[in-house]
C-alpha cells in the first residue's frame, strides 16, 4: 500500500501536465492493491445503501485565476456485491459552481480498505475508497476518488479529489453523508451487561 501511495503521489508532484492515463493507473493501482488486502467483516453487508450526501469545496486549475466555490448535494445507492469488501452504484445529484447550479451523474465503485475493531463492540467504522466518473450538465467530465469513513453503517464522512478533464480544472471537496436505508439490528444485547 506503501508503493502505490508512492506511485500516485510521484504522479501528482513530478508531472506538470498529468494525464488521463497516469491519474487512472494511479486510482486503479491503489485500489486493486488495497482491494487484495482488504480484511472481511460485517461492515459491508449484503444489501443497498442508500447515502444523501451534501459536500463543499474549491475548483481550481493551479493558476493566478481564482479558485471557485462549489457545493452539493447528492444521492449514491450502492449495492454490495461482494460483501465485506466491494460496492457498485451510482452518484445523481446538484452542485452549485461558477454561480450556476448543475447536475451530475455517473457510475461508482466502493472498496473497503480497513474497519476499526472495538473489542467486544464489533467494529464501529470502516474506510473506503470510491472511484467515480461524473458527467454533468455543464460540460463537467469527473473522474477521481473519495477517501470516506462510514461510521456505523449510518454516517460518511470523507474527502475527495476529481479531475474535470472536460473543462481541465481540479475539485477538492469534502462532505457528509447519511445513509437513507439503515435498518436496525434485532436481537443485539447491551455488550456492557
Amino acid at each position: 500500500m506503501v508503493l502505490a501511495g508512492f506511485y500516485l503521489l510521484n504522479i501528482f508532484t513530478q508531472y506538470k501536465a498529468i494525464t488521463m492515463k497516469r491519474f487512472v493507473c494511479g486510482l486503479l493501482s491503489i485500489g486493486f492493491f488495497i482491494s487484495a488486502t482488504a480484511q472481511r467483516d460485517p461492515e459491508f453487508p449484503k444489501g443497498w445503501v442508500l447515502y444523501l450526501q451534501a459536500h463543499d469545496g474549491m475548483v481550481t486549475n493551479f493558476t493566478t485565476a481564482p479558485d471557485l466555490f462549489v457545493a452539493g448535494l447528492s444521492l449514491s445507492p450502492q449495492l454490495t456485491v461482494v460483501p465485506g469488501l466491494l460496492r457498485v452504484g451510482g452518484t445523481a445529484g446538484a452542485i452549485f459552481n461558477n454561480k450556476k447550479i448543475a447536475g451530475v451523474f455517473g457510475p461508482n465503485l466502493v472498496i473497503k480498505l480497513t474497519s476499526l475493531q472495538a473489542n467486544s463492540l464489533g467494529s464501529i467504522l470502516n474506510l473506503q475508497l470510491q472511484l467515480e466518473h461524473l458527467w454533468g450538465t455543464s460540460q463537467q467530465k469527473l473522474l477521481g476518488g473519495l477517501l470516506q469513513s462510514e461510521i456505523g453503517q449510518f454516517f460518511r464522512l470523507g474527502f475527495s479529489i476529481h479531475r474535470d478533464y472536460g473543462l481541465n480544472t481540479w475539485w477538492f471537496q469534502g462532505g457528509l453523508g447519511y445513509n437513507l436505508l439503515r435498518k436496525k439490528k434485532k436481537g443485539i444485547e447491551d455488550p456492557m451487561k
